[in-house]
């Protein structure tokens, strides 16, 4: 079976939102055609103008169409709320389910290593908030699973938490933590238990 031209195998994902977040987080005010965003990122037009749609209608991106031609639709950034590309639905209201999980995997794969109060401050936006808690809970889940190791232990005498390093990334979306404490994969369709639970 052949893939269209420019598609990725199921193995290396994308988040394309995130990519087209990161687009125009580099470019700044400067404009860019969608043609140009779909070509430079390798992404089908229609999922990135679907998102700057929805990115307009939130107020993050200004849109102007030069002459009613498709590929002359032009974009810039006007408001920047940081590295996690926001979640929004066409009309331009935040997803919040599941964004708190979402920010602290992208933190986790952007920072390396890191502790729980790091991983709680990168992760939280004026939509997702992710308490220190949260962070830490998620944090235990995937170090039992095998995703993290301890770089340098926790010390409750001085006030020190544990320091962790991402030790197993399988791709862009978030484990996501079951009812049943075990975590769901869903870049390698795996479920992974707690080391010595069968």
């Amino acid at each position: 079976m052949t893939r269209k031209a420019g598609s990725k195998p199921a193995d290396v994902a994308r988040d394309n939102r995130q990519d087209v977040w990161d687009a125009l987080r580099e470019t700044g005010v400067q404009w860019r055609t969608i043609l140009g965003l779909s070509d430079h990122l390798r992404i089908a037009r229609k999922t990135v103008d679907d998102y700057l749609i929805a990115l307009a209608a939130g107020g993050y991106v200004e849109r102007r169409n030069l002459d009613d031609r498709y590929q002359t639709v032009e974009v810039r950034l006007i408001r920047d709320v940081g590295y996690h590309a926001p979640r929004l639905r066409k009309d331009g209201t935040p997803v919040t389910q599941g964004g708190g999980v979402t920010n602290m995997w992208r933190s986790m794969r952007m920072l390396g290593t890191f502790g729980v109060t790091d991983v709680a401050l990168h992760s939280a936006t004026p939509s997702v908030s992710v308490t220190i808690d949260t962070a830490q809970a998620y944090c235990g889940m995937l170090l039992s699973t095998g995703y993290l190791r301890v770089v340098t232990k926790a010390d409750p005498v001085k006030g020190h938490k544990a320091v962790y390093r991402l030790i197993r990334d399988d791709g862009p979306q978030a484990p996501m933590i079951q009812r049943v404490k075990q975590v769901y994969d869903p870049n390698t369709r795996k479920v992974y238990r707690k080391v010595g639970q069968e």
